[in-house]
């Protein structure tokens, strides 16, 4: 189709070879300094703003990973919570002005009551305060037989 509008030099300059494939996500994971990051804008033709815009949509869309399990501020909260679902409960948690309390102190979002159990079970396990599994010995019933 473009093969009549190439020039002599456009066919020279095209081979046999197939394109590479390249990951970006295998890029992007080789990034350490911040140097390298414009340095991949730049090669990706984004701008600064998309590129800032972009993060902080995956931000707020992770907030309980970022803003409040890794930052170190927001320990004291996360603690209380943790106190008070021992007190009282995660259903009645759930309802009471606590939540409502941490919500304003962390930024924290209500969200429907198994989200919430599953997001309590997040900071348990930061925090080292989820139960042990307990192995059960396998109780194998080929071993006895029943006679009648």
């Amino acid at each position: 189709m473009y093969a009549d509008r190439m020039t002599a030099e456009d066919k020279a300059n095209l081979s046999d070879q197939r394109p590479t494939r390249i990951n970006v996500f295998d890029r992007a994971r080789k990034i350490k300094t911040w140097n390298m990051f414009i340095h991949l804008v730049e090669q990706e033709n984004i701008t600064p703003a998309e590129a800032l815009t972009i993060i902080l949509k995956h931000i707020k869309k992770s907030w309980d990973k970022y803003k409040i399990l890794n930052d170190p501020n927001q320990v004291g909260a996360i603690i209380m919570l943790l106190e008070w679902q021992d007190k009282i409960g995660a259903r009645k948690l759930y309802d009471h002005k606590y939540l409502k309390d941490f919500c304003a102190w962390t930024g924290y979002k209500r969200k429907s009551y198994s989200r919430f159990q599953d997001d309590l079970s997040k900071f348990k396990t930061k925090f080292g305060g989820k139960r042990k599994k307990i192995k059960v010995p396998h109780l194998g019933l080929s071993d006895k037989e029943f006679k009648i």
